[in-house]
């Protein structure tokens, strides 16, 4: 399903920032909405439609600068037990960021900066590309910590049309960094699509607080494919993830560019991933960090014509951006602070 994008200077955050303890549950882990968060938010136009999974059925609205909208939904079944939701609203939405709120008999749950609401696809855009963020590490990569908040608010001063941020958000995978970073992530005026990296897998830890890792969404003609690194071994089984990433590809098959972007990539990672993304059905770009440094003459994905795209690390104060237009994506040089950018 497509999600519409437009004017990028219309991605700002129109909802307050609140405490987590208003949003998910307590502690920050998704509670009664499954999806979309803000660490997988959903991009549409006035007038579109859009997915929702919750643990039950609930009434749901929409709450931006032009108010609170009420949303018409058709529910089916999910396995598991969760619930499938189609969903438009029942008059034409506001631009900016959107809370989505659910209502049941037993209670609330509202997702902030979960539902992004713009006017038109830009053919040309900007992408933010963040990595490694480390929150927990010693000393001091903490939200309040300059490295880590640099990168946001470069984002937020450079018009980004969304930001991903390729793992290892934090150092131990522990609860309370993962809390942090979700603070840090709320500063982001642009919509913010997260994966996982090696340090963030303590127990399930990741799954509670943003879900699966692989998943899909479109910007336009572009197609955008998550995915998660933990379960790359040599001679790996044949997993769920390989079969969801078969099937996503084809879906973005049609698409202008196909993107990839997760935590790292190693050419001895599992082989049946990389025949199903770099040989069989190539992507066009693989976006991912992990190395902590500049791509070098090594680097890169020996199979097929799939270029690479690699970003130091956000702990350490870099970030780049991704020129995205018709002639392909473009890798702009790393930067560590805020820089005057001129729209594309």
């Amino acid at each position: 399903m497509k999600h519409a994008p437009g004017i990028l200077s219309l991605l700002v955050v129109t909802v307050g920032i609140t405490c987590h303890c208003a949003a998910r549950e307590a502690d920050g882990t998704l509670g009664l909405i499954r999806y979309p968060h803000n660490g997988r938010p959903i991009m549409i136009t006035p007038v579109g439609t859009f997915e929702v999974i919750l643990k039950e059925e609930a009434h749901l609205t929409l709450s931006g600068a032009g108010g609170t909208t009420d949303l018409e939904v058709a529910w089916s079944p999910l396995p598991g037990g969760l619930k499938h939701g189609l969903c438009h609203a029942i008059a034409p939405l506001s631009p900016g960021a959107h809370a989505l709120h659910a209502e049941t008999e037993g209670g609330g749950d509202t997702n902030i900066r979960s539902v992004y609401v713009l006017e038109a696809f830009p053919e040309n855009y900007r992408v933010a590309h963040i990595t490694d963020l480390h929150i927990g590490r010693s000393p001091g990569a903490d939200p309040d910590s300059g490295t880590v908040r640099e990168a946001i608010e470069t984002v937020n001063t450079a018009d980004a049309a969304f930001a991903l941020i390729t793992g290892d958000v934090t150092d131990q995978g522990e609860p309370a960094q993962f809390a942090s970073f979700l603070e840090l992530l709320d500063r982001c005026s642009a919509p913010t699509y997260v994966v996982a990296g090696n340090h963030d897998r303590k127990d399930n830890h990741y799954e509670a607080f943003f879900g699966p890792s692989t998943y899909t969404f479109t910007f336009g003609s572009d197609g955008y494919l998550a995915f998660d690194t933990k379960d790359f071994l040599i001679a790996d089984e044949m997993g769920v993830q390989n079969g969801l990433l078969h099937l996503y590809r084809r879906q973005l098959r049609a698409s202008r560019w196909s993107i990839g972007f997760t935590h790292r990539y190693d050419v001895s990672m599992g082989m049946r991933v990389q025949l199903s993304l770099f040989v069989d059905d190539p992507l066009d770009y693989l976006v991912y960090g992990h190395y902590h440094r500049e791509p070098g003459e090594g680097d890169g994905i020996p199979w097929g014509n799939t270029r690479h795209i690699m970003t130091p690390a956000a702990v350490e104060g870099k970030m780049r951006f991704l020129l995205v237009d018709a002639e392909g994506v473009k890798a702009l040089e790393t930067i560590s602070s805020a820089p005057e950018l001129d729209s594309p």
